[in-house]
This record gives C-alpha cells, sequence and structure tokens, in this order.
C-alpha cells in the first residue's frame, strides 16, 4: 500500500470515529426513550450495522452524519479490497485530488457533474 494511501486510510478511520462519537454523544443528550434504546442498540452492534439502523430514523441530527459515515465505510471497504479510487458509475480512476479533498469520494470528476 503507497503512503499516500495509507494516509487516506488514516483520515478515513479517524473521521469515521469521530461520526460514531459524534452520533453517540446526539444520542445520549436526547430525552427520548427512544433515542436513548436506538443508542443502546447502536452499542452492542459493529460499527459497520450503525448505517442500516440509522436509516430509519430520518432526524436531522442524524441524517447527514449517518449518511457520511456509510461513504466513510464505502471507502474503506473499498480499499479493503482492493477497489478504492475507482468510479462508482464508470469504473475509471477518480482524480487524486479528488479523494485528497474527500477520502470517500465514489465519484471521478466527469460523473460527478453528470449525475
Amino acid at each position: 500500500m503507497s503512503i499516500r494511501l495509507n494516509q487516506l486510510r488514516t483520515r478515513l478511520l479517524e473521521e469515521q470515529q469521530q461520526l460514531q462519537q459524534h452520533i453517540a454523544n446526539v444520542l445520549a443528550g436526547q430525552p427520548s426513550l427512544d433515542y436513548q434504546q436506538l443508542h443502546l442498540k447502536l452499542q452492542q452492534l459493529p460499527l459497520p450495522r450503525w448505517p442500516e439502523l440509522l436509516l430509519h430514523w430520518h432526524t436531522p441530527e442524524l441524517r447527514g452524519p449517518s449518511k457520511r459515515l456509510e461513504a466513510v465505510q464505502a471507502a474503506l471497504s473499498q480499499m479493503e479490497i482492493g477497489l478504492y479510487g475507482i468510479c462508482c458509475d464508470c469504473e475509471n480512476r477518480i482524480e487524486a485530488e479528488r479523494l485528497e479533498r474527500d477520502p470517500a469520494e465514489q465519484r471521478c470528476a466527469d460523473c460527478s457533474l453528470s449525475g
């Protein structure tokens, strides 16, 4: 694995941890019993399962962070199977500059503009 890829992986792992903590803090700070139960359930699940469970919670506090967590986890999974940096639409390489800006990017510049 190249140094650059290692750096992007480290950034993704750090962001994943920050998102996990943010989501847990949002849930822990809510007085609603539903949020408290969700918080407990998430603590029992492995992190890769969190976005699936959070899909059903369409609240402004959780929508953005849970979608971002899903994107970060997808990028990490792609790294593991050797498909990182491949556009999900056209299957061409995603430009290095785009990945430097956002390591969880899923589309090349051309597909991003047309999508």
